[in-house]
Formats: structure tokens, sequence, C-alpha cells
């Protein structure tokens, strides 16, 4: 092996005030042994650069030294690291400070988005980059605790209580294990009690640089073998605001495997994403974290842009309003030949399902605005039900199954069937918005959404039948042929694989999540 492993590597050490000399000594001077490059950040203030003085103790440092540091938490690229340090001691402290004014409303969102906090947080998000935190240091995830819960820590005792509460799993070393050896390893995450340990934390640093921990796999593996063959989708959207990635998830999983996708609107305008489905920092306020990564959110923003590839895609979407006729009113004064007028034009327009060999209805607020109670989708829906095509839907876009009915019958066509969609858990309190031209919400805000989608599937799908939230795992996707449905963001890119799956496995996927 190598004696400079890390060769061509870079290392972010987050310091500030109060630093331990030689804490950032070890760092400088082992990581360079190793063959890497240390870089000292900070928040500089806008200055070019900033000096800060060292921790004082009578009798171990007399004197401060100082550290000058000239880069800035907010202007380097996190994608240069290969591993992010935050100090020991009382530095981080100070580097969790925001001169913000902190009302009842905004102070956890003001905690999260401190600079280094904030820096902290997206290094978290992205496995590949490795991460230490010594001794106090953790109090820069606790604003997090969507990134802390469940990862094994240890850490100063000073500090304990707030990681506890943030649902870390405090994990002291076996006994006996002497000061200088003990730090704790949970797959990108490496912790230890207090900067005696520093060298054994850069160590394992190191190592886990050369040998990066497996990824986690988040998606279950195909429930059947698939053998591609050529298909047409149809995608149906709001045009008050779809969610991004339910969009482009399941679009990308068409496309990987050569499908054709056509788009239709009520109305044939081009459809618009939610603006806070393309933003990684958008806490959702039901779930209390982000649901957007950085590379999601790059894919949404190149869909949402009529100017590129991706974009240019959603121009000209089918009208359905051109497509599907419209019942007339049952006051109608002409209503039966209105009537006839009207089954007739709808026998002609299911003609034009026989190109496509699936459907999928797009989820996101918008619907509840204009798909799920258009005629038109639901007789969009009987058509591809009737020709025993699947039909895929997503998070509120799954009560378009609930609503869509034969006028005669009127009986739920997934009575006697198992399906998800967004559960009671996910539901807003307020902030339910709409979309009314790219990148801007009407200015309207429903506060919460006008029903709770679980209680409406569930009495949809009674007798026989259940909904399955699955709240509090991590993806939630139901087949019950010809049903494919999807609870909320996270399934988007399980909806699409399941549908390839309902389409063209080896055999045929036909139940699936239940």
């Amino acid at each position: 092996m190598t004696d400079k492993p890390l060769a061509g590597k870079k290392v972010a050490v987050l310091v500030e005030a109060q630093y331990i000399p030689g804490e950032i000594k070890i760092y400088q001077e082992r990581f360079a042994s190793y063959g890497a490059t240390v870089d000292l950040v900070s928040r500089l203030w806008g200055q070019p650069s900033q000096r800060f003085y060292s921790t004082v103790e009578p009798g171990v440092i007399d004197q401060p030294e100082w550290l000058e540091v000239t880069k800035d938490v907010d202007a380097v690229n996190l994608d240069d690291y290969a591993a992010v340090v935050a100090a020991a001691n009382y530095t981080t402290v100070r580097l969790r400070y925001s001169e913000r004014e902190i009302t009842t409303g905004n102070a956890a969102e003001v905690a999260r988005n401190a600079p280094a906090a904030r820096f902290f947080r997206r290094a978290m998000q992205n496995p590949k980059i490795i991460k230490g935190a010594p001794c106090h240091a953790l109090w820069l995830l606790t604003p997090s605790p969507d990134l802390l819960a469940g990862r094994k820590v240890i850490c100063n005792p000073v500090v304990l209580a707030d990681v506890i509460n943030a649902g870390a799993i405090y994990t002291p070393c076996p006994a006996g294990t002497p000061q200088a050896y003990q730090v704790v390893i949970d797959r990108d995450l490496v912790t230890n009690p207090g900067w005696h340990a520093s060298d054994a934390l850069v160590d394992a640093i190191k190592d886990l640089i050369v040998n990066p921990p497996a990824a986690v796999q988040s998606d279950p593996p195909p429930a059947v073998r698939v053998t591609p063959g050529e298909r047409r989708i149809l995608i149906v959207l709001s045009e008050w605001g779809y969610w991004g990635e339910e969009l482009v998830g399941p679009l990308g999983e068409f496309d990987k495997v050569g499908y054709k996708v056509d788009f239709c609107t009520p109305n044939g305008r081009r459809p618009n994403a939610i603006p806070v489905s393309w933003d990684p920092t958008f806490f959702d306020p039901p779930l209390q974290r982000p649901v957007t990564s950085d590379s999601m959110a790059a894919r949404v923003i190149e869909m949402d842009d009529p100017s590129t590839v991706q974009g240019k895609r959603l121009e000209n979407p089918i009208s359905l309003a051109d497509w599907f006729p419209q019942r007339p009113y049952f006051a109608a004064p002409t209503f039966v030949r209105g009537l006839e007028a009207y089954n007739r034009l709808r026998v002609d327009a299911e003609r034009g399902i026989e190109k496509y060999d699936a459907m999928l209805i797009v989820g996101g607020s918008g619907p509840v605005v204009d798909l799920v109670n258009n005629q038109r989708v639901h007789d969009l829906i009987l058509a591809f039900l009737a020709a025993g095509k699947p039909i895929g839907a997503e998070c509120y876009g799954v009560a378009c199954l609930a609503f869509a009915r034969d006028m005669n019958m009127r009986e739920s066509i997934i009575r006697g069937k198992h399906v998800t969609g967004h559960c009671l858990e996910y539901d807003y309190q307020d902030g339910t918005a709409f979309v009314q031209a790219r990148g801007q919400f009407l200015d309207f805000n429903m506060g919460p959404p006008p029903y709770a989608l679980e209680f409406i599937l569930r009495d949809a799908t009674a007798p026989g039948g259940a909904y399955h939230g699955n709240f509090g795992h991590p993806t939630s996707v139901i087949v019950d042929y010809p049903f494919i449905t999807g609870r909320s963001t996270p399934d988007s890119i399980l909806t699409g694989q399941k549908m390839i799956e309902v389409l063209d496995g080896n055999p045929p996927l036909r139940r699936w999540g239940w």
C-alpha cells in the first residue's frame, strides 16, 4: 500500500475561536502525512480573512495562539473535499451563531441555517464525504435531527443531552479503551469524546476515504426480471403545479428502458413544477426534513426550464379537453340528446388510448384543483381500466382513482383493491399552495389540504381492499393490478420501476407491497 493513500484528496476543517492548537496541528500534519491537503474553513463575515484565537487553559495553554483562515463556508465547493471535520471544543458553539432575528415561527429554521451548520448538514447529506465530529462538534448537527437520528456516536458529556434529544444513539467505547483510541464509526461519520483521540479520528477518516463504506440501499431489488419492450406511456399532469420528483423520478426510469412518453394536461397548457420541489433546502413541514436531494433538484430544474432539451418535452402537451367530451349537466334542456352525443364522442375518444400501454398520474398539490374531480380525467382512467391497461398514480394523484366511477354504477373502481397514497401523517397543517406560472405561486394559501386523502382511500377500497400508508417506512408503493400507486415524493422512482415490472416483468408483476 502507498504511504500517501490520500494523495490528491482534500480535507476541510471547520474552525472558529477557542480552538485547541494541538488538535489543529494533528489534522494539518497527520492528514498531510497521508498526502491530503488540509483547508481551514470558517465563516468570514464578508471579509477576505479572519484571525481566530485559541482556547486558554492555565498550565496547558497560557497564551492564546492565532490562526488565519481565508476560506469561507459559503464560498468553498463542498464536492472538492473527501472529508469534512468540525474542530473540537467550543468552536462549534460559535459556529452555530446566527445574527438573524429569531421568532417562534422561524427558530428551528434559523438554527439549521447558520452558515457552518448548513455547510456541515450538506456534508452529511453526501455519503461520499467522510465526516469527523469530535468532542462538542455534534452541536452542529443537533439542529438537524433528521440526519443525526439513529446514528451511533460518542461525544463530550456536555453535549450528551442535545445529542440524545436529536435521536442519536450514544455508543461508548468498550471499557478500558485508552482515551487516545476512543472513536466511534457509523458508516461515513466518525466521532470521538475529545481532542485527545484526534490521531485516531484522522486514521479512521483516512481508512474510510480509502475504503468507502457500502452505500445504504433504500429501494428493494426488482421483484421480477425485466425485458423491456417497445412501450408508450401517457403521463397526466396538473396545470396548477406538480411535485418535480414525482414526474422526473418515474420518467427517468421509463427513459432508461426506452419507453416513449406523451404528456397530457387538462387544457393543453404546459405544466409547471412546484417551486419548492426543486429546492434541496426546503424543509417539509410534516416530516421536518428536506425531501429533495441536490441531484434531484437539478433534474427538476432542467425539466421545468423550457429552453433545455428535457424541458422542451413538456411543450405542447395533449389537451384532455380537446380529446375527451364534457358530460352535459343533468338539468340541461336537451340532456338526453346531449348525453347520447357525449357517449358517442367518448367512445371515439377512447380509441385514442390504443397506442398507450399504461398511464401515470403525477402528484403534487395541483391535482387537487384540476385532476381529482375532473370528469375527463375520470373517463380517461375508465378507458384504461376497460382496456385492461396498467394505471399508475402518485401522492394526491391517487385521489383520481377514488373518484373515477361509471356514472351509472357509481361504485369505486378501487373497491376491494390495495392502494397507497399521501398518508395522514404527511398532510400539511398550513401552506397548501398552487402554481399559477413557472416559478410563481398563486397568491393563495389553502392552509391544510381540502381533504385527508388517506380517509378517502380507506373508504374507497372497502370492503375487501385496504389503504397502506406504511408511515415510518422509507417507501410505499403498492401493486394490485391494474393499479400501481405511490405514497409520496420518495416513492417516485420506485413507482416507475414497478410500472416497468408490471409491463415487462418476467413474469409480469401483478401484486407487490402488501
